[in-house]
């Protein structure tokens, strides 16, 4: 008997316990961040990489093959439009030249050999037509020489063809030659020297050895290049505001502005497409930048005459997954109101990286649950609630 009320008493305490201590919690206000509804204008940012480039930078690649005879310059040094900066041995092309000089000379020769021939020709056919008139020379005689006298005009303009053309080649071959020095197509600094004395420059589409020369880049201006994907360059105009940090230094943030969106895609593996939008840095040490390192960019896409609009911290919105297929999601938020929790359904906005736009459901000025994230998530409809910090 006294076993089977023990037994009693133990279910009636793991049934009681359980409820007193369930009432006692909920009688106690849960402590709660709170914050108002406000107007503001919201900034949101677009996320994107890309790498870091000079203004305007050249490579140069030699466009005659030849041995390196001299390097000018090195790297670091700032060069003018037309200055000479490396030389290739002219040894070759120096004598192609003479060679062409030397055929240009003999086909000059040829020309006036066939001038003169083509003039004794004329005079002695000029002759035997007069003869022929007078019945002095039969027909086949004269034939013979009038056509001596077209074939003299055929080589003449054959010697002038062969002029030409060998006074074509001797341009080309003095363009090789001059080739052979390598000058500055624009003032800047010279970034890279890739080649050295005793190698050979080879023209060639290929990177391979000797395919590059030099770089030379216009350091006045520093640029981010990233690529923004298709879906998000639409929201992106020029002159908004850009934070920029390059992967080497991932404490720096450089202030840019963007300057220009390109209007073509670049296509990239698979369907995905992007565009590159060009950065402009403000100013910042020269010994921090490297052209083609790697960096991510944050642009505010905020435009100028932006309107405000009511809007809650993104924590205070919590978002339920529709039951059935093909409904919407559904946005709520906790409205505080004498001390206790509200659920309200909400329609939402655009969002940056603080605040959500609220666009139905919430008025100005009331109070909504922020956090902590692990109260938010036990809160309950029409919980008592105590301000643990934010605004009451």
């Amino acid at each position: 008997m006294k076993k089977a009320l023990s037994t009693a008493l133990l279910l009636l305490l793991l049934i009681i316990v359980p409820v007193v201590i369930q009432v006692r919690h909920t009688a106690q206000p849960k402590r709660i961040t709170m914050e108002q509804a406000q107007l503001r204008v919201l900034a949101p940012t677009i996320f994107a990489s890309g790498t870091l480039a000079y203004r305007e930078e050249v490579r140069l690649v030699p466009e005659v093959i030849g041995r390196i005879i001299e390097v000018s310059v090195k790297e670091g040094d700032r060069v003018k439009r037309g200055d000479l900066l490396l030389h290739l041995d002219p040894a070759l092309n120096l004598a192609s030249v003479r060679q062409l000089e030397a055929s240009r000379n003999q086909a000059a020769l040829n020309i006036e050999r066939q001038r003169v021939e083509l003039q004794t020709n004329s005079k002695k056919w000029e002759r035997y037509r007069r003869l022929r008139d007078q019945g002095l020379v039969d027909a086949s005689t004269f034939d013979d020489i009038a056509a001596k006298r077209d074939l003299s005009e055929v080589e003449l303009r054959t010697a002038e063809a062969v002029l030409q053309q060998t006074e074509a080649q001797l341009t080309q071959a003095r363009e090789a030659l001059a080739k052979t020095e390598i000058r500055a197509p624009i003032s800047g600094v010279v970034t890279a020297v890739l080649i050295k004395v005793g190698e050979t420059a080879v023209p060639s589409a290929m990177s391979i050895a000797g395919g590059d020369l030099l770089v030379i880049a216009q350091t006045e201006e520093r640029y981010a290049e990233i690529n923004v994907d298709e879906t998000e360059v639409s929201q992106i105009v020029l002159h908004q505001h850009a934070e920029v940090v390059p992967a080497a230094l991932p404490d720096e943030s450089w202030d840019g502005e963007v300057t220009w969106i390109s209007l073509a895609p670049k296509q990239n593996g698979g369907q995905s497409k992007t565009y590159t939008v060009r950065i402009r840095l403000r100013a910042l040490s020269s010994e921090q930048f490297r052209s083609g390192m790697s960096c991510r960019a944050e642009i505010s896409t905020r435009r100028i005459g932006a309107r405000s609009t009511l809007s809650v911290p993104l924590e205070a919105v919590q978002y339920e997954e529709p039951v059935n297929r093909g409904e919407a999601t559904r946005a709520r938020v906790y409205v505080i109101a004498n001390g206790v929790a509200h659920v309200r359904e909400v329609e939402t906005g655009t969002a940056d990286d603080s605040y959500i736009e609220i666009l139905r459901g919430l008025r100005v000025s009331e109070l909504v649950a922020v956090g902590p994230a692990r109260g938010l998530r036990f809160l309950r409809d029409g919980d008592r609630v105590t301000p643990s910090g934010g605004t009451e």
